[in-house]
């Protein structure tokens, strides 16, 4: 009877000579693909005389275009127990020494736990990126034979792999890093998976996955592109899966799984079911086999000491998942000092000005979080409103009251992991006071249009789904809101409008067809209007988004009282571009309070953050009492809160009440910034911009190689330039949307069309070098020429002359010491004055041949009058001007 190492020995020699006979044939097929039912069968024969359970492997069907999943898979008794990556014999199985796309793959599967790379020579166990065993057999897959002594390392490799029980953590953060480099490799899959050339898919008859997002966003997320699906499928998974788990689900069937989640998960579950399904899972049973096997070794989530297990989970795990997801979206956990802080203060509100004495539990008052990430608002309302109602009414009440603020707390996110996690937590939260009602938690997006029908559909998506969006339409359109409270997602937009058109903001940006202007306008109008156009671009944010669908919701919908509460970036505080977001604002609000928080690490004045990012971030908390009275400027009220962190929090923490804080109050004027109004002469003093009303941005290139310290350096630049074509031109230029090597673009002084530099001969002569102010101690050269610009500033180069001087400073942000302002007589960089800069230059005159200048009207009259000379020349002002502003000492 043959032993063990009798059937192993022959198993390795049999799939040696077989590995001879394959690749000794000619055959136009890829070595990957004639290796996997080799090495496929050698696992599975030898493997089975290790277990007891059945051996057998999944031979990745990977379709035409796709590239980067395992080739094998290796289940027991189905159970996907680990993966195996094939190389071209010859290649290989260090993935840590591969290079181009085998080390972009080795990325995105490094951090397996149970992963075998080998080119059929070479076979290494890795185990969450180490090595854990390896061997080599032979040095030729032609040779059909083997090196006897690496029988016993191939022996224990293959040991160790099949016998592979994953560890998972318990901590929370650990459990979130376990689990991130699953779905990652999910999502990638999902990704490829949509965008392969798949010739049994066409236009008319989309693959299964594309059914599903097609689907997925005619019913919930109408904006969402492929990547975008592609993320919400593998998040969505894996948080069904992990809260199945957590249920008590014994297997991570879809069935069983859907069943755990069933009754209080119902949209998870009816999700898990679809995701699932047969046909989808067909595409991606490697990858999700993966997942299931990773989250069934969690057996709990551990919390620290008085810490919610689930708090801190979701960040943790966007962050080992997708560092740059998370920064984008903005998701940054709310602390908890806060989000308390404003659910006080907005309940001393609501008894001491609304009359309602139980504040959050009482009768009427509707709450809503339009951002709720994980749910530390919705819970901070609960454990507030709990509280208020035994000390009023003692523990026996508490369970009824939550009843009826279940039914009247609503959270919309739009991401499915914080989502599922809000869920769960608020559940959890409202279960432990004795109530049974659902958690109104709904997967949204808050800006879609509150007036757009849900569409129903009877294929893939069902009727969970559907009455999600339908319910969350409902609350948008038809449900009065008291109190609306948050921390709104922070998120910048780079470019205002994208190929399409349309990005993000939705329906408070574009408004409905019929609708003659979109919300937003309230906002954009005033600045516009006030000179302050150029500085638009600050408003394309989503905090700007969510505070004018707040101000709509809460007031416009309803034209009653009612309370805004949001932590968000502070810019609207002060910002030029802003006017019109503190005007409507005003008009909106009879009282708003101001907790300006600090919190920037790039300007000239660093402050220490609350949260995890550089911008300075302030709490607002405004309150009308009834009907709108839009021609009175609401009383405006401001405090700041210094030191580090951490004495923030504790300064947050101790505020029971408005009168825990000292309030300074704003200014009444309707543009004016929400900062305290000055005192004494200083504040008298005539604005720079009211006596140079022309301020312009300075030139902003996009690529620096326009720039040098000498002009040889720059005609070397532009001859390498023009000496390459295709795409090593594009390359070199650095093409962005606003320029590339195709493009004719209007000359910078004529105005007419310049051919495009991809027309352009090797020897084609540079454009005119020029002087160039790049910094306040760094000239430079410069190529002239608006084709090599993104923002060339057509306006300062024609006033630009030898009477011409430029003062530049910052205009619109915090200067710090030293001097405030520099000058040149080059054009200017947009960031000359300091590295950072904006709409910053101040020209002297406002036509180059130095006879208009940038005076306000009657100035130089009324400066001599008050002399008692002729009207003062507008060098002498500009000199005066500059000089004050250019001491240290001022």
């Amino acid at each position: 009877m043959a032993t063990a190492s009798d059937i192993f020995s022959d198993a390795v020699r049999d799939f040696a000579r077989a590995m001879a006979d394959k690749f000794a044939q000619n055959v136009s097929a890829q070595p990957e693909d004639q290796l996997k039912p080799l090495v496929g069968d050698l696992i599975r024969r030898v493997c089975a005389a290790y277990v007891n359970e059945t051996v057998d492997y999944l031979s990745e069907v990977t379709p035409k275009g796709v590239e980067g999943r395992p080739d094998i898979g290796i289940t027991l008794d189905r159970v996907l127990v680990g993966v195996v990556e094939l190389k071209a014999p010859g290649t290989g199985a260090r993935a840590e020494r591969f290079r181009g796309r085998n080390r972009e793959q080795w990325r995105r599967f490094r951090d397996l736990p149970n992963l075998i790379y080998t080119d059929g020579l070479e076979w290494i166990l890795y185990r969450s990126g180490e090595r854990a065993r390896q061997a080599r057999i032979s040095d030729d897959a032609m040779a059909g034979d083997i090196c006897d002594d690496a029988l016993p390392d191939l022996d224990a490799l293959l040991r160790d792999f099949i016998n592979c029980k994953p560890t998972a953590p318990s901590t929370a953060r650990g459990v979130a890093e376990f689990l991130a480099p699953f779905t990652r490799i999910l999502r990638d899959d999902v990704t490829k998976d949509l965008t392969r050339s798949d010739s049994a898919e066409t236009a008319d008859e989309p693959g299964a996955l594309r059914r599903l997002g097609e689907e997925w966003r005619r019913l919930l997320f109408p904006d969402l592109n492929d990547a975008q699906f592609a993320d919400a499928y593998a998040q969505t998974l894996t948080y069904a899966l992990l809260i199945a788990r957590l249920a008590g689900a014994k297997s991570l069937n879809p069935d069983a799984a859907a069943a755990a989640l069933q009754t209080e998960h119902a949209l998870l579950a009816e999700s898990l079911r679809l995701m699932e399904a047969n046909v989808v899972r067909e595409r991606l049973r490697i990858s999700i086999g993966l997942l299931e096997r990773a989250v069934g070794a969690v057996e709990s989530i551990q919390a620290e000491p008085d810490e919610d297990q689930w708090l801190y989970f979701y960040e943790h795990f966007l962050a080992a998942y997708d560092s740059n997801l998370r920064k984008n979206r903005g998701v940054y956990f709310t602390p908890v000092e806060v989000a308390r802080c404003q659910v006080r203060l907005a309940a001393e509100l609501l008894r001491d000005r609304f009359g309602k004495p139980l504040a959050f539990a009482a009768d009427g008052v509707t709450v809503l979080d339009p951002a709720a990430g994980t749910g530390t608002y919705p819970l901070a309302v609960i454990d507030h409103a709990a509280s208020a109602v035994r000390e009023h009414y003692g523990k026996g009440a508490v369970g009824g009251r939550m009843e009826g603020l279940a039914s009247r707390l609503y959270s919309f996110e739009i991401l499915v992991g914080p989502y599922a996690v809000a869920h769960l937590r608020i559940s959890q939260r409202l279960r432990g006071l004795g109530v049974r009602a659902p958690a109104r938690v709904y997967l949204t997006d808050t800006l879609e249009s509150p007036n757009s029908p849900p569409e129903f559909t009877a294929s893939l998506l069902q009727e969970s789904i559907s009455d999600e969006r339908k319910r969350a339409q409902e609350v948008k359109r038809d449900t009065p809101i008291v109190v609306c409270i948050g921390n709104p997602p922070y998120d910048r937009e780079q470019q205002i409008n994208g190929a399409d058109g349309r990005r993000k903001g939705g329906w408070v940006r574009y408004g409905d067809s019929d609708q003659d202007d979109p919300i937003i306008e309230d906002f954009l109008a005033p600045a516009r209007n006030a000179g302050a156009g150029v500085h638009l671009k600050n408003l394309y944010n989503d905090y700007v988004y969510f505070w004018r669908w707040a101000l709509w919701k809460t007031f416009e919908s309803t034209n009653d009282g009612g309370i805004v509460t949001f932590i968000t970036a502070s810019s609207y505080l002060r910002g030029p571009g802003f006017v019109g977001m503190r005007r409507k604002m005003r008009e909106t609000f009879d009282e708003l309070w101001i907790i300006d928080l600090g919190g920037d690490s790039i300007g000239a004045r660093k402050t220490d953050n609350v949260f995890a990012i550089r911008t300075p971030v302030a709490i607002a908390i405004g309150v009308r009492y009834g009907s709108p009275s839009p021609r009175a400027p609401a009383k405006v009220r401001d405090v700041k809160l210094t030191g580090d962190a951490k004495s923030k929090l504790d300064a947050l923490d101790a505020v029971q009440s408005f009168a825990d804080l000292d309030w300074r109050e704003c200014s009444s004027e309707w543009d004016d910034p929400f900062y305290p109004a000055g005192s004494g002469t200083y504040f008298n003093f005539p604005k720079v911009t009211d006596i140079f009303p022309w301020q312009h941005s300075g030139v902003q290139w996009k690529r620096t190689w326009t720039i040098a310290p000498t002009r040889e350096t720059l005609q070397r630049r532009w001859k390498d330039l023009m000496s390459r074509s295709g795409q090593s031109m594009k390359t070199a230029f650095r093409e962005t949307r606003d320029r590339s090597v195709d493009g004719e673009y209007e000359d910078l002084m004529s105005g007419e069309k310049q051919p495009a530099l991809s027309s352009l001969g090797p020897d084609a002569p540079p454009p005119e070098i020029v002087p160039y102010g790049f910094r306040t101690f760094d000239r430079a050269f410069v190529l002239k020429n608006s084709g090599l610009g993104d923002r060339s500033r057509p306006a300062l180069w024609r006033t630009h002359g030898g009477g011409q001087v430029y003062m530049t400073s910052l205009l619109t942000k915090v200067l710090s010491e030293g001097p405030a302002a520099t000058i040149t007589n080059n054009v200017p960089d947009m960031n000359h004055f300091s590295g950072r800069g904006g709409k910053d230059v101040i020209p002297l005159y406002r036509d180059a041949l130095a006879s208009e200048p940038n005076v306000a009207r009657g100035v130089l009259e009324r400066i001599g009058e008050a002399h008692g000379t002729a009207a003062a020349s507008p060098e002498a002002l500009f000199a005066y001007a500059y000089g004050v502003l250019s001491s240290p000492e001022y």
